[in-house]
């Protein structure tokens, strides 16, 4: 089951990045909508989460797909609240020190690790397969 531990992984990294970000954002006073909120809580940490459990069971391939969907929603989350639309949530926007560094990384960390996450779920999903990189001497699984 590499596909499982590769999934598992993905989510665990995000989730630990996110428990980061979220500090950055409790320190810094960026507070969220209700909607926002809402979404995070469902989409960006439960969502995951439940993925993470579907993979290690006979319902492996939805567990991929809502690693996918739950990945790529948090990436158009965060690529338009972190990197587009000018307000508080905006990297730009940061303070210089611990804290406003802190969100700035971790924002990127998480466009990175959501970006891997929808790319592994849906790579998963179609083929159901560990990728093999080239001059790699590992069989696929």
């Amino acid at each position: 089951m590499d596909s499982a531990r590769y999934g598992t992984t993905i989510v665990l990294v995000n989730l630990l990045v996110n428990i980061v970000h979220g500090a950055a954002h409790l320190k810094l006073h960026i507070d969220l909508s209700a909607a926002e909120t809402l979404f995070v809580a469902i989409a960006i940490v439960a969502g995951p989460l439940l993925a993470m459990a579907l993979l290690w069971t006979r319902w492996q391939r939805l567990g991929f797909g809502l690693l996918a969907l739950t990945m790529a929603g948090s990436l158009v989350f965060g690529l338009y609240h972190h990197f587009m639309a000018m307000g508080p949530d905006h990297v730009g926007a940061q303070v210089p020190g611990f804290w406003g560094t802190t969100f700035v990384i971790t924002a990127c960390l998480l466009f990175l690790v959501e970006s891997v996450g929808a790319f592994a779920g849906v790579w998963f999903l179609k083929w159901g397969r560990t990728p093999v990189l080239r001059g790699s001497s590992r069989t696929r699984s």
